[in-house]
């Protein structure tokens, strides 16, 4: 077959990936390093081989983000390494097929099985042979997962095949036989509830709906980071092995094999069994001695088979000539633009390399295989409940029951994709869930129990452990690598950034996702988690965090396409409980603290009282129950919204729309205030006032729009009206079928994840003090002040604000106050980067819709669509009609996100009022302050300083008798 890599016309063999056909003719240099959104000049190739890692996403007929090394050549493609421009003459073609108007395809099915490796093959078989109906999805092109996978289509008649190759076709053809066939290329969003499973079947979106779910998701290999390990041709032993086993192809000319465990000897064998020059094998754990007899004895009981391969691979090494290099770890890779050497060391006490020892090897490709990471993004987006695997960097792995059950009834997770212990224990494993599962339904036909499958089990896992102790080596010593080596490849974070972060103070995954997008890339912290939270714990002494970071939806990227449908407009916010986390680190009593003003709330209105206070002088400390920006601030979307929202204006706004015209007049205040804050911090917020356009498609959206102007006009908002033409003009990338749209000049974006905290530095800076994990239980007055009682010690303050946001209702009745504060869950949906598509603020008139492309490229949906709190995992979840109705709005008004896909969607907190702040003394408790709003983000500086006028001068600003809680009725108990 003939495709074309960036015009240049190469040939493949039926059944290649394109990643297999590039490797085939010398390519490994595949695709430009996008980071923020520009061009760099470094290049990326095929890293993990098995679709985790997103490095080698190519474009393939126009179609952006797909992964070469799952990518099946079926001839003719157009293969590029970078993205279309969004032009109309280079458009981002459609990743799926556009949902039709008939409902959302559903499938009823008594077992689900997510997975088609030893595992899941092994649960659908004995599922089905119990009397179950059983639905198997698969994301690769075959199935076998890594350790079954079979040959390539083009070399199963001229190769022969071994052990492994004939194992996974028994198994393959047993399923065939019981007429299960697993659906292959089906890509599994995650599972919004155990009955709600979502997939990619065939270019649509498919809902699962099973009685039992068979979680059987593999692993994917744990990273190693070195210097260089970006490089093109270094790549994971998993990759390379799939290369040559499965395709005929060599990773390189002169291949060094690197890590840790008897993969890469397997490897490394098989390389130099087809002629390849292995120019280096090199394994961490030290040289067998007599010590290890016990170890390789219970081996030898436990699977001889095993052994004895294992045995035939250090023969075929012998006899070529390579020696395993003991003791050893690569410590760097070297090249322009492609590796070109790799340079070894000896491991010295406590696994740090003896640089002083270290040499140099010439080699085009390094496979590096230090074991694997458990696959439990779907489980733990559940809420299953997870343990601790202490290998190699620390992972979590999935709680589960002897038969595989997790913490939640009819949710299974086995194999590797649960807790790593190789084929043997999944495949028994996966008979034995299979098994329960089917018996749970009642439907158990009277075979055979899995007495069987227990026992190769616990034979298995004897193997396993006598080969962890065969194998056994000291953990990476992260203190070894340089600064400048990368840590986080989808955001190109170097170890020296996040050491700076976390001498800073910013020491939990959290803080550091918020701060430097530290694992928000396609690969979603796959291969950058495990070692950052080992770096915190190496810096800062504390337990590790082991969970990382909160699980989102989709556990990959999922065509937008897919999602888009067409759901009713809500008609309110849905108030809701509040998550009450305590993910900021452990911190000791504090005894008794004295302070002027005492600030509860470390959001971004928390924050920017605190800059306003210490820039005046004033002696102030912000209290936060968890971390800093963690929550409603740390999710926010970053819009600068001026003009009136469509739900705050007509028949959908609160209170008739009378408060929000209200503070129509704080949000050019708070734009200036914020472009005045980054200025005195010294710091790019990325504030961009673009201006923003409220879009119409029909007579009546326009009218609408016209009669919000004129009411905004008499605020003081510079609104004007544009039609068809003056709007496709300004943004030619909006859909034609836009007849026109409200445009306010003054709007833009922020950066929420960089603004808050320059703002927290700021007000540190200026002498203001912060106390994070510090939770107020109770405020009284006492002697003159207040006295607030927290989880580390009493605080006395002159002057108390509350400004907790969606918790502030709970702060305000520690004082006998009742605000009418609620909290709303929304979610928010963000993109893959994309081409320049648009610079405007983006709202509709008529729907639910807020719309931007951030400085990095990827495009930030949201537009208020009601998420859920999920009680059993204490966190705000995302709802899928929410998701695809938001999508499906989107796409209406920007084409061509129906050509990327959705990188991730979370829920943040809103705060609900009337539409307008709330602010001032308390009527009856002096010294006690309110400072709340909606729309907290925009306004956040514009009530903060509004706040301090009214402590310190008792003036203000603009006037501010609409935000008084006196508006209220009730307001005083």
């Amino acid at each position: 077959m003939t495709f074309s890599f960036d015009g240049r016309p190469l040939k493949a063999l039926p059944g290649e990936t394109i990643a297999a056909a590039l490797a085939a003719n010398g390519i490994a240099a595949i695709r430009r390093f996008d980071v923020g959104g520009s061009e760099d000049e470094s290049w990326r190739g095929l890293y993990c081989g098995m679709g985790a890692c997103y490095d080698c996403v190519l474009t393939v007929d126009g179609r952006a983000g797909q992964r070469a090394c799952l990518t099946k050549i079926t001839g003719g493609e157009v293969v590029r390494s970078s993205q279309p421009a969004g032009t109309r003459a280079d458009h981002l073609a459609p990743l799926a097929d556009k949902p039709q108007d008939a409902p959302r395809p559903e499938v009823t099915v008594d077992i689900l099985v997510v997975g088609a490796g030893p595992a899941g093959m092994a649960a659908a078989l004995a599922a089905g042979r119990r009397g179950a109906t059983v639905a198997v999805l698969d994301e690769r092109p075959e199935p076998g997962g890594q350790y079954d996978k079979p040959l390539a289509p083009s070399l199963r008649a001229e190769r022969p095949t071994d052990r492994q190759f004939r194992h996974g076709a028994r198994l393959l053809a047993r399923l065939a036989a019981a007429g299960i066939t697993p659906l292959q290329g089906a890509l599994v969003w995650g599972a919004i509830r155990p009955d709600e499973v979502l997939a990619l079947i065939d270019g649509r979106a498919v809902l699962y709906r099973p009685r039992k779910l068979i979680l059987a998701t593999g692993a994917y290999e744990r990273p190693y980071p070195i210097p260089g390990w970006t490089l093109p041709g270094v790549m994971t032993t998993g990759a390379a092995q799939t290369l040559s086993r499965a395709y005929g192809v060599s990773p390189g000319r002169r291949v060094v094999v690197a890590g840790n465990g008897p993969l890469n000897l397997q490897l490394a064998a098989d390389l130099v069994a087809r002629g390849i020059t292995v120019a280096g094998v090199v394994e961490a754990a030290a040289r067998p001695s007599f010590a290890a007899l016990p170890s390789l004895a219970k081996a030898m009981l436990a699977a001889p088979d095993l052994m004895a391969e294992g045995l035939k691979y250090y023969a075929i090494l012998a006899k070529s000539g390579v020696a395993i290099d003991w003791g050893h770890a690569a410590i760097a890779a070297k090249g322009d633009g492609q590796v070109s050497a790799v340079t070894l060391a000896p491991l010295g006490a406590g696994g740090r390399p003896d640089a002083a020892k270290a040499y140099t090897i010439d080699a085009d490709a390094l496979c590096l295989g230090y074991g694997f990471v458990a696959s439990t993004e779907i489980a733990r987006a559940l809420g299953c409940q997870t343990a601790f695997d202490p290998r190699h960097l620390g992972t979590p792995c999935v709680a589960t029951s002897d038969v595989g059950e997790t913490s939640i009834p009819g949710v299974y997770a086995v194999g590797d994709g649960a807790f790593v212990a190789g084929a043997r224990v999944a495949e028994c494993m996966g008979t034995i869930a299979g098994a329960h599962a089917a018996s749970r339904l009642g439907l158990a036909r009277p075979l055979p129990d899995c007495g069987r499958a227990r026992r190769g089990v616990t034979r298995a896992r004897h193997f396993q452990h006598a080969l962890q102790n065969l194998f056994a080596a000291p953990p990476a010593d992260l203190s070894a690598i340089p600064d400048e080596a990368i840590l986080c490849r989808c955001e190109g974070l170097t170890f020296g950034r996040i050491r700076t972060e976390i001498d800073a103070g910013w020491d939990s995954l959290g803080t550091l996702k918020r701060r430097t997008r530290l694992g928000m890339g396609r690969c979603q912290a796959r291969y950058c988690a495990a070692t950052a939270a080992r770096l915190i714990e190496a810096r800062t002494g504390r337990r590790r965090e082991i969970e990382g970071f909160a699980p989102r939806l989709p556990v990959k990227p999922f065509p937008a396409a897919a999602l888009a449908r067409e759901k009713p407009e809500w008609g309110g916010h849905q108030r809701a409980g509040s998550p009450n986390l305590a993910r900021a680190p452990s911190a000791a009593p504090f005894g008794k603290k004295d302070v002027e003003v005492a600030v509860i709330g470390g959001g971004v209105v928390g924050v920017c009282l605190a800059f306003e206070f210490a820039r005046a002088g004033r002696d102030v400390l912000l209290i936060e129950r968890d971390d800093i920006n963690l929550q409603a601030s740390g999710a926010n979307a970053g819009s600068l919204h001026v003009q009136l929202l469509s739900f705050d204006f007509g028949s959908k706004a609160e209170a008739g729309g009378g408060p929000a015209a209200a503070a129509l007049p704080l949000g050019p205040f708070a734009v200036t205030l914020w472009q005045e804050i980054a200025q005195t911090c010294g710091g790019d917020f990325e504030i961009r006032v673009t201006g923003g356009l409220m879009v119409a498609e029909t007579p009546a959206g326009m009218a609408f729009l016209e009669a919000k102007a004129k009411v905004e006009r008499r605020y003081g908002i510079a609104a004007e009206i544009l039609g068809r033409a003056e709007l496709r003009a300004l943004a030619p990338a909006l859909s034609e079928d836009l007849i026109g749209a409200e445009y306010v000049a003054q709007e833009g974006k922020i950066n929420p994840l960089t603004a808050t905290y320059r703002t927290f530095e700021a007000a540190k800076a200026a002498g203001g003090r912060a106390e994070r994990g510090t939770n107020v239980t109770a405020i009284e007055r006492s002697g003159g002040c207040w006295r607030l009682t927290t989880s580390r010690g009493t605080i006395r303050a002159g002057i108390v604000i509350n400004a907790a946001g969606p918790w502030a209702r709970e702060i305000g009745a520690m004082v006998g106050l009742d605000l009418p504060v609620y909290s709303a869950p929304l979610q928010m949906i963000t993109t893959e980067r994309a081409p320049p598509l648009m610079t405007q603020l983006v709202a509709h008139a008529d729907r639910h819709l807020s719309l931007k492309q951030l400085s990095t490229g990827g495009l930030l949906i949201g537009g208020a669509w009601p998420a859920r709190y999920a009680e059993h995992q204490r966190l705000n979840t995302t709802v899928l009609d929410s998701l695809e109705g938001n999508l499906w709005v989107a796409q209406r008004v920007v084409p061509q996100i129906a050509g990327l896909n959705v990188l991730r969607s979370w829920a943040g907190m809103n705060v609900n009022i009337d539409g307008a702040p709330i602010l001032g003394e308390a009527p009856g408790r002096s010294g006690f302050y309110n400072c709340v709003t909606s729309n907290g983000y925009t306004l956040a500086p514009a009530v903060a300083r509004l706040t301090r006028e009214l402590v310190i001068t008792g003036s203000t600003s603009l006037d501010v008798s609409p935000y008084l809680i006196s508006r209220f009725d009730g307001s005083r108990r």
